[in-house]
């Protein structure tokens, strides 16, 4: 998988080659169709690795949401982003599969399923926001002017553009630190009057 992230990178996914990948692992052609049977199939592997950790995060919170009710749920929603953003920034085959997805694919007729894919996690990772700003809402910690749904789709629209935003020059700045205010600040700029300010 490394080698194709390199391939991938390096020459796009429309120009890239199952034998160019074979040829940036050391394999043969063959060894490549043993684990997959064309292109695609690797780039769908890839993007499930993408996905894995909204999965992983939105898991965390509902339990840990679940296990402490008195927890203040958008300050939680807050701190999981954070180690999300964290994370992503340690572990770097992630960005480096999302710059695949966003910035090195052409998505031609061929990729369709993959847009379909792609907008089924941002819902899933939308529908993760929602529940939560939604027990926040059921508390009477959301401004009332605003739903649960659509918070939520706000939320996610600023936190996948600030991701676009750094991946085109991630070495110009700390993703964690230039996106966590405007999400601290969003969160703030929704929650109801009564609700606690973080410091």
């Amino acid at each position: 998988m490394a080698a194709a992230i390199d391939v991938f990178l390096d020459r796009g996914v429309t120009r890239a080659t199952l034998e160019q990948i074979a040829s940036a692992a050391g394999v043969t052609r063959g060894a490549i169709y043993w684990h997959f049977h064309n292109k695609q199939e690797i780039f769908t592997a890839l993007e499930r690795r993408a996905n894995v950790p909204n999965e992983e995060l939105g898991e965390r919170l509902k339990a840990r949401l679940a296990a402490y009710p008195d927890l203040d749920p958008l300050a939680e929603l807050a701190g999981a982003i954070g180690d999300g953003l964290r994370s992503f920034e340690i572990h770097l085959e992630r960005p480096r599969i999302l710059t695949i997805l966003w910035l090195r694919c052409e998505y031609a007729d061929d990729m369709q399923p993959v847009i379909a894919r792609q907008r089924d996690a941002d819902m899933a990772l939308q529908r993760i926001f929602e529940s939560v700003i939604g027990q926040a809402a059921a508390r009477g910690l959301l401004a009332p002017a605003l739903s649960p749904e659509l918070a939520a789709r706000a939320l996610l629209l600023l936190c996948n553009g600030s991701i676009l935003d750094w991946l085109r020059a991630p070495e110009e700045s700390d993703l964690t630190a230039s996106t966590m205010p405007v999400v601290t600040g969003f969160l703030d700029a929704i929650s109801a009057s009564k609700r606690p300010r973080r410091p």
